[in-house]
């Protein structure tokens, strides 16, 4: 069973008492071994987008909220291997999550990186080359 940014708000939030309880429910049953949810790479990419920008959520909160769930039992990841890496770099560190996304795909592809942004630079293992 998919899961959507919604679903991971509302777990999150609990500002919904009864889809927060529903969410909580079903989380709790694919720890249990009952259920397999599976989360792709948008639904995490949109949960920290409505995290931060709407309900102003630190960034330290959410990442440290988000990897307890995407690395609960019962929970799938159907995004990229790095996804996790990139979640708590953007947790620890000062960036975007569109950075530590490019940051850490980067790595795992052994890739240069495009960009005029030189923030990149800081990453560890990044080679970035500003397009002249």
């Amino acid at each position: 069973m998919l899961v959507d940014a919604d679903f991971i708000l509302r777990y999150l939030l609990d500002d919904h008492p009864q889809n927060g309880r529903a969410a909580k429910k079903l989380i709790e049953e694919a720890g249990a071994g009952k259920i397999l949810l599976e989360i792709p790479f948008i639904t995490v990419s949109d949960a920290i987008f409505r995290l931060q920008r709407i309900h102003r959520i630190p960034k330290a909160n959410i990442g440290r909220e988000l990897l307890k769930v995407l690395s609960a039992p019962g929970i799938k990841l159907t995004g990229p291997p790095w996804l996790l890496g990139a979640v708590e770099e953007y947790r620890t560190r000062n960036i975007s999550f569109g950075d530590a996304c490019i940051a850490a795909e980067a790595r795992q592809e052994n890739l240069p990186v495009d960009s005029f942004d030189k923030g990149l630079d800081a990453f560890p293992g990044i080679k970035r080359f500003e397009p002249r």
